[in-house]
């Protein structure tokens, strides 16, 4: 039987990459991992004959599991599955130095029309890289995705989502909101700004969302939750099809309307207020708060001191409820309107969760409806 190890900070991630590896008879998970420093300690410790993991792991990711096990004479054959590699074919190339290396692009949504795609895909992959022979017919998946029921907050419909289909993106549902903001104001301050959380799932949000918004006449804030050495061809690569410009944050550079500023990865951002009241980006390396660094805590929390009359919260897929707490501060000291995105476009629905479940979401809408709902609110 042949032995691997799954590592992926998703739960629901790991038990369907499991369960489709269990299907085929020759290959058994014998171990699963939630971080990147999990999975080489154990890689180390044990006897694998192939590592199926996602590239942006937390306390290590991929590229330096590969490179400490390729400097410890470590030889395992590695499946890279992720949703966000796909156009950076010069990662690609790097990675395959260290050693026998595969790819495989996992679907947006994990219950789509995509799933028995990439399940043949990942079970070729291992057997081509294990030289197992033809990949093996996968059958049905074992798992289904629980329907889960939670309590309908008082919500008042703001409005019913079109029916025309985009081909792009999973079905649409209804806007919601709360009662924070009254839905029909509409933001016209003249310090504005738009500050977004994601984390699992969120790379490919922003490739779906940045490339909507028009140009807002505000600038845009993102912690994305990353490892240090992603994000700024993350940004490169949003930058090329979106009207607004997209660039990792540096240290010191004082925010400019129609930019959008990512985190860079594995370091801290915050937003900072000058003398002259211009706000600027504080990018540091101080520890992880909450296990995460970036944080987006730590961004929302830096806000409280800015001079901003209005800003946008937006609150994309991923694990956890990082944003929350941060959220909750802000809208203490500043006005404030907060989007979620949708259960049902999700990878995972933990952070927009959190807000949705403290009530601290004005508005959840489907990714393909954030822009607009993002313009509408500043009046664009």
């Amino acid at each position: 039987m042949i032995k691997i190890l799954v590592a992926d900070d998703s739960a629901l991630v790991r038990k369907v990459l499991c369960d489709i590896i269990n299907a085929d008879p020759d290959l058994q998970v014998t171990d699963s991992c939630m971080d990147g420093l999990s999975a080489y300690e154990s890689a180390m410790a044990g006897e694998y004959d192939c590592i199926v993991m996602e590239m942006y792991l937390p306390k290590m990711n991929g590229i330096d599991v590969i490179q400490k096990l390729q400097d410890n004479q470590k030889k395992i054959p590695i499946i890279i599955v992720t949703s966000s590699l796909k156009e950076d074919t010069d990662l690609k190339e790097t990675v395959k130095q260290y050693g026998a290396v595969e790819f495989v692009i996992r679907p947006f949504r994990l219950f789509s029309e995509e799933r028995t795609s990439f399940e043949l895909k990942l079970i070729g992959g291992i057997r081509n890289l294990l030289k197992l022979g033809k990949p093996m017919a996968v059958p049905p998946p074992r798992y289904v995705e629980p329907v889960q029921k939670r309590p309908e907050p008082v919500r008042k419909p703001m409005e019913s989502v079109a029916s025309k289909k985009v081909e792009t993106a999973p079905a649409t549902t209804p806007v919601r909101t709360t009662n924070q903001t009254a839905s029909s104001e509409v933001f016209r301050g003249k310090r504005r700004l738009v500050a977004i959380a994601s984390s699992t799932g969120g790379p490919q949000a922003l490739h779906t969302m940045i490339p909507m918004l028009p140009k807002l006449n505000v600038p845009v804030v993102i912690v994305q939750h990353m490892p240090k050495g992603f994000t700024e061809s993350l940004a490169e690569r949003i930058d090329q099809k979106s009207v607004m410009r997209i660039k990792e944050a540096e240290d010191g550079e004082i925010l400019q309307p129609n930019v959008i500023y990512l985190a860079p990865g594995g370091r801290h951002l915050e937003i900072k207020e000058n003398s002259s009241r211009q706000n600027y980006c504080r990018v540091y390396d101080d520890p992880p708060v909450n296990n995460l660094r970036p944080c987006a805590d730590v961004m929302y929390r830096s806000l409280e001191s800015c001079s901003f009359d209005e800003i946008v919260c937006v609150v994309l897929t991923g694990m956890g409820q990082d944003g929350s707490d941060g959220i909750a501060s802000l809208g203490q000291k500043k006005k404030i309107y907060t989007i979620t995105q949708t259960e049902e476009t999700c990878v995972v629905y933990g952070m927009p969760k959190a807000a949705d479940q403290r009530g601290l979401s004005n508005e959840s809408a489907a990714i393909t409806k954030i822009a607009s709902s993002i313009a509408k609110k500043l009046g664009v």
